[in-house]
């Protein structure tokens, strides 16, 4: 019975001993992860630096003309001239706007008008 004791407890010991080893092993292995659909992808375009989109307010033709980031702004911005929701902006196609855009009443209703979006 002492024999089968110390058998077990060796066998024990063994166990405990090859535990750690493996964990240490895994540990130094390197991760690599990848972006799933594009997310966390580079969109830098090759050609340079990245063309400007102005974004459109379909309901009234007002284009956004802020410093900052359109997709940066918070989900609760809302068109100055008729109060849309962000979700009613899209990307403007049209080739009109050179520098900062010309957001009066007469050339909204002609951008409107267009559906250049």
């Amino acid at each position: 019975m002492a024999a089968m004791l110390a058998q077990r407890q060796a066998f024990v010991g063994t166990r405990v001993a090859k535990a750690p080893m493996l964990a240490a092993v895994r540990s130094r292995q390197t991760v690599k992860t990848q972006a799933l659909f594009g997310f966390g992808a580079s969109k830098a375009p090759a050609g340079g630096a990245p063309a400007a989109q102005f974004m459109i307010c379909i309901d009234c033709g007002y284009i956004y003309d802020g410093a900052q980031d359109f997709k940066a702004l918070p989900g609760s911005y809302k068109c100055p001239v008729c109060s849309s929701p962000k979700s009613r902006f899209k990307v403007y196609k049209g080739t009109d706007v050179k520098g900062k855009p010309n957001n009066a009443p007469a050339t909204m209703k002609k951008r409107k008008d267009a559906k250049q979006w």
